[in-house]
């Protein structure tokens, strides 16, 4: 059985919602596999993270209901002798279908299970199955949050405690953009991987060795599960940062010092019309939001930093500069 090795990087998380503080990440794992030729198990995963200091929170499944999830109890148990402060255990649901009396019947199993093994009853647990999430005429008793595992999310959405998204890992740039949109929006951003999927090449494996580095290097802040949900949904959010423009109207590169067009991702100067879009990423970098180098293409860099900047207004984020978002950044100069 291999011990985990991680991937090589070549990315970085160059970005912060709310600096000084850094964006919030949480590491939770489904399952707990064994492992095998050329798979890494749970608890190389896992021991990869402790050494690291970094949080994770394993959501427990009950393979043999029959014998009290006796199996999983010991597997689990092994996880959290490695580090108790930083291996916390999670109830994972049955899928959409099971009735009440079997979601009941395996929340008090593995409730059971996990207050043997920390000395408290869990108060988290994971969605699984198509469409997961909070099922209608389905009540997990005692459960204050749970994640669910589509990563569908946008920041004019509301949050919900008991369906927490989790982000694409589709590549890096997708995983940073989450993980930023999220923290612009004062919540966490959620990975969620089974071990068995840290195949060496593989592509989830590069974006997940890529977030540990970020930690590493103090891009990133790893927490918990738990406490991301507490800071979520308990704790007064941080303020976005206020953008601040000086005495020199900060909208000087502008023809007539207005930004007269639609402009939104992808939007490129010289095409179809377009010639603002490198004044708008210079009036977003004067006022402090970074929005990369004015080279004319509106990326992502360039839409979170308009994301940023709609939420200090009070404009609906959703990354496009249209009528009203043209109109504050206007008035800035009037």
């Amino acid at each position: 059985m291999p011990t985990y090795t991680p991937s090589f990087v070549t990315e970085s998380y160059n970005f912060a919602a709310n600096p000084p503080v850094l964006d919030r990440v949480v590491f939770t794992i489904d399952h707990i596999h064994q492992g095998g030729p050329g798979l890494f198990s749970t608890a190389d995963v896992v021991s990869h993270l402790v050494a690291k200091g970094i949080p994770i929170t394993v959501f427990v499944q009950c393979t043999d209901p029959a014998n009290l999830c006796a199996l999983d109890a010991r597997n689990a148990q092994d996880l959290v002798n490695l580090n108790p402060s930083l291996v916390t255990l999670g109830i994972h649901s049955l899928p959409r279908g099971a009735s009440q009396f079997e979601q009941t019947n395996n929340l008090n199993l593995l409730s059971h299970m996990i207050t043997n093994i920390t000395g408290e009853r869990p108060i988290i647990s994971s969605y699984h199955g198509a469409n997961a999430g909070p099922e209608p005429g389905i009540t997990l008793n005692g459960v204050q949050y749970a994640r669910g595992v589509l990563s569908q999310w946008s920041t004019v959405q509301l949050d919900d405690p008991l369906n927490t998204p989790v982000m694409g890992l589709n590549s890096v740039s997708s995983a940073f953009d989450f993980t930023r949109l999220r923290n612009l929006s004062d919540l966490s951003a959620c990975l969620f991987v089974h071990s068995a999927e840290l195949t060496n090449g593989s592509n989830r494996k590069l974006i997940f060795d890529t977030l540990v580095k970020a930690i590493e290097d103090r891009k990133l802040q790893a927490v918990s599960y738990l406490d991301a949900m507490r800071a979520d949904y308990e704790s007064t959010p941080v303020p976005p940062p206020v953008p601040t423009v000086d005495d020199d109207c900060a909208l000087q590169h502008f023809t007539n010092n207005t930004i007269v067009q639609f402009l939104r991702f992808n939007s490129r100067d010289g095409v179809n019309g377009n010639f603002q879009v490198a004044e708008l990423q210079n009036f977003l970098n004067e006022i402090g939001l970074n929005a990369g180098v004015a080279d004319g293409i509106f990326g992502s860099n360039t839409k979170l930093a308009v994301i940023a900047y709609q939420i200090t207004e009070g404009l609906t984020p959703d990354g496009i500069v249209g009528r009203n978002t043209r109109a504050t950044i206007n008035a800035h100069c009037d």
